[in-house]
């Protein structure tokens, strides 16, 4: 089913648990504060802190209270940014912006984008970038 030592693969995170997870990593590291330091303020290892920001672990209502604290973000922008599904079981809505800001290369990534003049070089390293993520 997709899961290792009862831990879900990255093919099984649950949408909404993935991007909890990059919610709590782009404000940690906006607030340039260490997944250690952040465990600590919570009580858990970093490895465990890890685990709700890959969303292999789900994140309890009362962790989430915690975590709003430490990272001085209120509780329901955890959840800015999801897409309502089409259907109650189905929560497949993405948050691009959030996925790249939490991607370890992202912020370079989106820095160097932007430092780009508007027009050809843009649209062509777009579809580089769609061409190399195609062949994954």
């Amino acid at each position: 089913m997709g899961r290792r030592n009862g831990v879900p693969d990255a093919a099984n995170v649950h949408p909404v648990d993935r991007h909890v997870g990059q919610v709590v990593r782009a404000r940690r590291r906006a607030l340039g504060l260490s997944q250690s330091a952040v465990a600590d303020r919570l009580g858990v290892s970093f490895q465990q802190l890890q685990k709700y920001e890959r969303g292999t672990n789900r994140v309890s209502a009362s962790t989430l209270h915690a975590l709003s604290l430490v990272l001085d973000l209120p509780v329901a922008r955890f959840f800015d940014g999801l897409a309502e599904p089409e259907n109650p079981g189905d929560a497949r809505g993405r948050d691009l912006v959030a996925e790249l800001v939490a991607a370890p290369e992202g912020p370079a990534l989106a820095e160097a984008f932007l430092n780009l003049p508007p027009g050809p070089i843009r649209t062509k390293l777009t579809a580089l970038a769609r061409a190399i993520g195609m062949g994954r």
